[in-house]
């Protein structure tokens, strides 16, 4: 609340949780490609969840947890590079956010 999360924006600078918000990511993404795009930073593989919507389909939304927070501060380091044909935003997250996420879809 307060962060900005109604217009889909988020935080970009500030203290690191080790968790990431992914935005702008292709609709086909899977959990390998996240975990691929990520390899160098310590991701951790079953934290990745992707997000949908109501009506089953992707939200172009996931949350990626890494090793330390030191590790998904360098991984920002990828903010706006590409994924296909879409550049990706990433936003540092909280456990909240990630546990609130894994609960709803981690089974997709």
């Amino acid at each position: 609340v307060g962060r900005g999360r109604g217009s889909g924006g988020g935080i970009q600078v500030g203290e690191h949780s080790g968790i990431l918000r992914m935005r702008g990511l292709p609709f086909s993404t899977t959990k390998k490609e996240i975990f691929q795009f990520f390899e160098a930073y310590q991701p951790i593989e079953d934290s990745i969840v992707l997000t949908y919507r109501a009506d089953g389909r992707a939200t172009g939304e996931a949350y990626v947890k890494f090793n330390s927070p030191d590790d998904s501060e360098r991984a920002m380091a990828l903010n706006r590079s590409s994924m296909g044909s879409r550049y990706i935003e990433l936003f540092i997250s909280n456990k909240d956010e990630h546990a609130r996420a894994m609960a709803r879809f981690s089974g997709r």
